[in-house]
């Protein structure tokens, strides 16, 4: 079947009318006219490097020996006629080329190491400062006093820090935020009755400091 009668038979398959039989032609040749282009510009520069190729030559059999050893053909130079002395000139080139390439990925991985190290080292200077940073104790003691105390305990579910004292009991000393008024009021209530309580506890041991004082100076009294 000839190329014209296969393109007949597609169109009718799918139903293309005349003026899209001959748009599809049009493309058909215009395709077919690039790919013949491209074919011969590649043609001719294969050509050309087969007649650059041809015109190069090795000066001696021990040249074009030692070239074959290190993996070099006559493409790798840029002159027309290669000596030894040619080859080993470019050898050394290759090695020379090669060392700096090692000497700079080695630079290269040392820079890197040296700022992993570096990010390393203030990772662990901001965490050493951290810890060396005194955290005072957010509980309040039986005189209605902040406690002085370093806290070094921060219970599951607690805001701030406590010391051994104050971390059982650190939900009497915070309050949700997030909470809602009425959570909030409760939470006020508490602090107020908890300073009533202290307070009360205050004057408890003023009163037993002031009868323990009167008894005495009975007892001194007595004495006399």
């Amino acid at each position: 079947m000839s190329m014209m009668s296969e393109i007949s038979s597609y169109c009718s398959k799918y139903g293309i009318d005349e003026e899209g039989q001959r748009e599809l032609l049009i493309l058909l040749n215009r395709s077919l006219s690039m790919i013949s282009l491209e074919i011969l510009k590649k043609e001719k520069k294969e050509v050309k490097e087969e007649k650059i190729e041809g015109s190069k030559k090795y000066k001696s059999r021990k040249a074009e020996e030692y070239a074959e050893e290190h993996g070099l053909s006559l493409s790798d130079f840029s002159i027309n006629e290669v000596s030894k002395k040619d080859v080993e000139n470019k050898v050394r080139e290759m090695t020379k080329l090669k060392k700096d390439n090692k000497l700079e990925k080695k630079e290269s991985s040392k820079e890197i190491s040296k700022e992993i190290s570096n990010e390393s080292s203030k990772e662990e200077s901001k965490e050493i400062k951290k810890s060396k940073e005194k955290v005072i104790c957010s509980g309040i003691n039986k005189k209605g006093e902040a406690c002085k105390s370093v806290g070094t305990i921060q219970p599951e579910a607690a805001k701030k820090k406590y010391c051994f004292r104050h971390a059982e009991d650190y939900r009497s000393f915070e309050c949700d935020t997030d909470s809602s008024d009425e959570e909030e009021e409760k939470c006020l209530e508490v602090e107020e009755e908890k300073s009533l309580e202290v307070e009360e506890e205050k004057s408890l041991e003023v009163e037993e400091e002031k009868s323990l004082e009167v008894e005495e100076e009975k007892s001194l009294e007595e004495e006399e």
